[in-house]
């Protein structure tokens, strides 16, 4: 009877588990859907250049974006009682706001001498959106963890659908009438700014960023708790969004922004599952793998169910893209976009691990290993800089370095996958 029982509640929490990814990714699949159609006649108005820019841009402000909030998110999730997580919702509102004078201050003074020595310098008056960049998404990433806790996925989908109907239609709009990069950073700063402030109205309804929630005493008491976040996860992140943005800066470096434009399809593309399923999954599984993990002390049913379902759904891009990526690429996109597809058959072996692995690397937080996760960044790094210094250097064909930096990526989401199995058990 007993064992009867047992299964019966997982049955319902394994439900559960797939009613809640089946609402995100309702969201997350309708935003994608547009995205995909969308992007052909995007990439038929704008240039290579105009995305080699818009790419390095983002890259610029994803590696910085570390930095928005220290790190202190992860908390939010993890705090097991409500009042705990409003308070170091404030800590990181509090973060990020000091950190967007910071970043508006370095780029006035600094700003001019990036682009230049990024290879880019179309890139430089660009630049000067940043801080606006840095502070909404910062913003948005503190709201969406508070959402994730509560379980709030019709929220988290409304805002995917919104921000995927109004990017191309404002980077449309611009583009047949105006030259240049403008529709698309314009189109970017709708993406990033509407969201955070759909969510405030919606938190401040239900009195979640009252200023009665804000105690000075506790956010310092919590920031010395979670100080573990600043001083491992911090790096790891850091270093983490740099090695995936290097192909980007070296690319911009060493062969131009029109190649930076042609490489950003393929890995936009290519990403397109990853925020489609595994971020569904991965908001789904950080929150149901906490709380098994608080009541049971382990999530290996969780973790195992996640890797079965991601590898199935990998399986078939997988094999569409390694037999027909450049012919793909160039019947969507158009002719001048053929090599996006050849990188894309050099990327897809990685992208299917990481789409497996980007859930499931919560278990780093869950199980407070977060001195391993930054050795493990602090390797890739090193290595990294290596494959991309020296490859450029001794390589003319820069496909050969992008293939050297897949490889070893790939073998550190191997690693991930077999030490978070490890850790999700009891």
């Amino acid at each position: 009877m007993l064992k009867k029982g047992n299964e019966f509640v997982k049955r319902i929490k394994a439900s559960l588990y797939i009613r809640n990814v089946a609402t995100l990714a309702s969201g997350t699949t309708l935003a994608q859907i547009i995205t995909f159609f969308t992007a052909p006649i995007l990439y038929r108005i704008y240039s290579k250049v105009d995305y080699g820019t818009l790419g390095l841009y983002i890259a610029i402000v994803g590696v910085v974006g570390v930095f928005s909030s220290m790190q202190y998110l992860q908390p939010i999730l993890l705090e097991k009682e409500d009042n705990d997580a409003k308070q170091i919702m404030w800590l990181n509102r509090l973060i990020n706001s000091g950190m967007t004078v910071i970043v508006l201050v370095t780029v006035v003074l600094f700003g001019d001498n990036l682009g230049e020595a990024l290879g880019n310098k179309a890139l430089m008056p660009w630049l000067y959106l940043a801080p606006i960049s840095f502070f909404f998404s910062g913003q948005n990433q503190i709201f969406s963890i508070w959402a994730n806790r509560k379980k709030e996925y019709r929220i988290l989908s409304l805002n995917a659908i919104l921000t995927a109907i109004l990017v191309p239609i404002v980077s449309i709009t611009i583009g047949l009438y105006h030259n240049g990069p403008l529709g698309l950073f314009l189109g970017l700063m709708i993406g990033q700014i509407v969201p955070p402030i759909l969510f405030f109205i919606t938190l401040n309804r239900n009195d979640v960023l009252s200023l009665d929630n804000f105690n000075w005493k506790i956010i310092k008491q919590k920031s010395r708790d979670h100080k573990q976040f600043p001083m491992y996860s911090l790096p790891s992140e850091f270093i983490n969004r740099l090695t995936n943005q290097l192909p980007v800066f070296m690319l911009s470096t060493y062969a131009g922004p029109a190649v930076v434009g042609i490489y950003n399809l393929s890995v936009r593309m290519l990403g397109l599952p990853i925020q489609l399923i595994g971020g569904a999954i991965t908001q789904v599984f950080q929150q149901q793998a906490t709380e098994s993990y608080n009541a049971q002390g382990h999530f290996k049913h969780m973790f195992c169910k996640t890797v079965q379902l991601l590898s199935i759904v990998a399986l078939p891009g997988l094999l569409i893209i390694i037999f027909f990526g450049p012919q793909l690429f160039a019947f969507i996109f158009g002719l001048e976009w053929r090599e996006s597809g050849v990188f894309a058959q050099i990327l897809v072996g990685m992208f299917v691990l990481k789409l497996i692995v980007a859930p499931i690397s919560y278990a780093y937080y869950i199980r407070n290993m977060l001195k391993e996760n930054m050795m493990i960044h602090i390797y890739l790094l090193i290595s990294m800089l290596i494959i991309f210094f020296i490859g450029f250097k001794t390589f003319e064909d820069y496909k050969s370095v992008i293939l050297l930096y897949v490889i070893n990526y790939s073998f550190v989401y191997i690693l991930y996958l077999l030490r978070t199995y490890h850790f999700s058990k009891p």
